[in-house]
């Protein structure tokens, strides 16, 4: 009897242990679990990629211009790319709006209505949120082209009449676009002028309208020299470029960029787009711009960043995970007479199509802006003396 009990004892123990180690493994399972899990939302925090809205919403079409939910399809389609094409368009359809624009009869309580106020609060506001918030999130340029038409219309007299409010207001919009984009453009590319050569081999990534500038300005001087074009997948930004360079009779290759390495042995300079500058002097860009910089870095080719000085942001980030935009996941995955596959329903599979990255200033030689070429550790003093509002707030 006692063997049978000291028996039976044992085996409940031996139970016992096998329960725990049961529950240990599965708690482990569950931690690991939820390591995964947060390693997956990693990006939660950034704006999730949506569809696009209904244009024929009766909370639009009733509150805004036709212009204006036009252009948020086109953003949100994605039909309009690059930072200076949304700027544009932004600025071209508050122009149509401006023109269309009837200032409303006062209510009861008020003598006179101020078009600062209206046009501001009634028109601008509502526009820009649309775009931003249903549409695509906006861009640093158009955030500072935002900005500055904002205090444009706030600086108008309040007594001016509505015709001659209107004419200012339309004038320096359009001066806004000619100097900051098209002059700006054609000074980066005088700038840039002084560092090519006869014989030098250029890389650049992806499509970049100043970048475009450049070459075309260097093939009207007669600058012998040839232009790898290198390009990623989803949007093949480079095609565009390299139709250009095809017009233009410029001698240039397209490769993808798990073919940066070849390409790089014969590369004399790299010159590269940007959709911002941050104020600490990295550069935000198109994803893949920061891995041509630090592979040109690696093999100690010089790397100028052309950007335009209406595109400095006084923010700093040194990642580009606090900071980004996602794009369509289903855009990775498409092809040619293929949509993803089973792959992409699997619960498991997770797609992230992220469209920037950010280039610590290290890899980077020089920044070529309007006003010049200066070192990343300048951007901050060329903010600070070109808004000294935003200096006082970094």
């Amino acid at each position: 009897q006692q063997q049978q009990q000291q028996q039976q004892s044992s085996e409940k123990q031996s139970q016992g242990a096998a329960k725990d180690s049961n529950s240990n493994a599965s708690s482990d399972g569950n931690k690991s679990g939820t390591v995964r899990d947060t390693s997956r939302n990693l990006f939660s925090h950034l704006p999730q990629y949506r569809e696009m809205p209904n244009p024929y919403a009766p909370e639009w079409t009733s509150t805004l211009h036709p212009d204006v939910i036009e252009l948020g399809m086109k953003y949100a389609s994605g039909e309009i790319q690059g930072d200076n094409a949304r700027c544009r368009s932004m600025m071209h359809v508050f122009l149509q709006v401006l023109e269309d624009y009837v200032l409303p009869e006062p209510s009861k309580n008020e003598t006179t209505v101020d078009f600062r106020t209206h046009f501001d609060h009634q028109v601008l506001k509502p526009s820009f949120q649309f775009w931003t918030v249903e549409c695509r999130p906006h861009s640093v340029s158009m955030g500072n082209a935002f900005t500055f038409l904002k205090t444009a219309v706030a600086s108008l007299e309040r007594d001016l009449p509505l015709g001659e409010a209107k004419e200012i207001l339309k004038e320096t919009m359009e001066r806004y676009l000619l100097e900051r984009l098209d002059y700006a453009d054609r000074a980066i590319a005088q700038h840039a002028m002084g560092k090519l050569q006869n014989g030098d081999v250029i890389l650049t990534f992806g499509h970049s309208e100043v970048i475009e500038v450049l070459l075309r300005t260097a093939r009207k001087e007669n600058i012998d020299f040839y232009v790898w074009v290198a390009d990623s997948r989803p949007l093949m930004e480079g095609k565009q470029l390299l139709d250009t360079l095809l017009e233009l009779g410029i001698p240039c290759g397209y490769i993808q960029l798990n073919a940066l390495t070849y390409a790089m042995q014969q590369v004399t300079k790299v010159f590269l787009g940007a959709s911002a500058l941050m104020s600490n002097g990295s550069i935000y860009g198109r994803v893949g711009t920061a891995a041509v910089a630090l592979l040109a870095k690696d093999r100690h080719i010089p790397v100028l960043v052309c950007c335009e000085s209406y595109k400095i942001s006084n923010k700093v980030q040194l990642e580009s995970i606090t900071q980004n935009e996602l794009g369509d996941p289903e855009a990775l995955l498409s092809s040619k007479g293929n949509h993803g596959g089973e792959s992409a329903a699997s619960p498991k599979f997770k797609v992230l199509n992220l469209l920037y990255d950010v280039t610590p200033s290290e890899f980077v030689s020089g920044i070529v802006t309007e006003l010049g070429i200066i070192p990343p550790t300048s951007v901050a003093v060329l903010l600070s003396e070109m808004n000294p509002q935003d200096a006082a707030v970094m």
